[in-house]
């Protein structure tokens, strides 16, 4: 009589564990659901599995830099891919394990060629995968690959603030941003920043690939595509680059033309997206400090 009731006091101790971490089955309307609240919130929603070794190599990371930008109403969401037998206790114990403290659902579906396109056209199934939306600035990205804490971070600042928050590096070393208001004195709203230097070395502020480059003119014109955005560099008076090529960021794509002072080498800057233009300032700029600083100014030996 006693044995049995140590099993069943046992028995009860160990249902209450599991229940206690009982995950709840979701399809997938109700994860597209969770994300699609048109209010201020960041909403991350990453895909894994406990047999995915990427994905529980970047969770930790979500997780301390959810909690971290938690007073800017971000919210992660852990949604499990796993085989439904692990759902009852694996799963659970995993997640305690491993100390996963945040939302959790595991996803009732089993057709990819369903579910992946509600979430984005471009997934194909692979794990991890993460979309970061924010309704309020418009932010929506999707990455079917592991994103690093720096990534990740600078993701979820781009989705609070809109993509102008980013700080990018400025263009040019020792750049000054003569225009840092949105609007002019005209009150006409400007969607590009100036920038004047000693130097006219341009660097790209964001890698992509280079989508158009046009020449009116003595200026030529350099676009940069990268994740929807594209970077478009002005005033250029030669370019080292051609349509096609897949720059990285900082990597140097020109030199900026002179004033019309000629005083000193000046380009603009604009940054958009397919149906509007992101106003910039110089408070989306640090300096660049990276680099030597040199005069290259542009004269008849420059690259064409």
């Amino acid at each position: 009589m006693i044995k049995r009731l140590l099993f069943l006091s046992t028995f009860l101790v160990l249902v209450a564990v599991v229940n206690g971490q009982k995950i709840p089955k979701w399809k997938i309307e109700d994860v597209v659901k969770s994300f699609s609240a048109k209010n201020d919130t960041t909403y991350v929603v990453n895909f894994w599995a406990t047999f995915c070794k990427p994905c529980n190599e970047e969770i930790p990371d979500f997780i301390r830099l959810a909690e971290k930008y938690k007073k800017q109403k971000v919210k992660l969401m852990l949604v499990s891919l796993d085989l439904p037998s692990y759902v009852p206790v694996k799963l659970p114990a995993f997640i305690k394990k491993y100390n996963y403290k945040t939302n959790h659902v595991w996803l009732n579906e089993t057709n990819a060629d369903i579910f992946c396109p509600m979430i984005d056209p471009k997934w194909s199934g692979a794990i991890p995968a993460t979309i970061i939306v924010n309704n309020k600035t418009g932010y929506r990205k999707f990455t079917e690959d592991q994103i690093s804490p720096e990534d990740f971070e600078r993701s979820l600042m781009e989705a609070i603030g809109g993509n102008a928050l980013n700080k990018y590096v400025a263009p040019m070393n020792g750049a000054v941003a003569i225009y840092d208001n949105p609007e002019d004195t005209a009150h006409v709203k400007r969607e590009f920043v100036i920038f004047k230097s000693d130097d006219s070395s341009v660097y790209a502020v964001a890698g992509g690939k280079v989508s158009t480059i046009a020449k009116i003119d003595h200026m030529k014109v350099v676009i940069i595509e990268k994740d929807k955005l594209f970077y478009t560099y002005s005033n250029l008076g030669s370019t080292l680059v051609k349509r096609g090529d897949e720059i990285k960021a900082d990597q140097l794509i020109g030199y900026a033309a002179l004033d019309l002072d000629r005083q000193k080498p000046m380009l603009e800057l604009y940054i958009s997206d397919a149906e509007k233009s992101i106003m910039l300032t110089k408070a989306d700029f640090v300096g660049r400090v990276d680099k030597k600083f040199t005069d290259h100014s542009i004269d008849s030996n420059e690259p064409q």
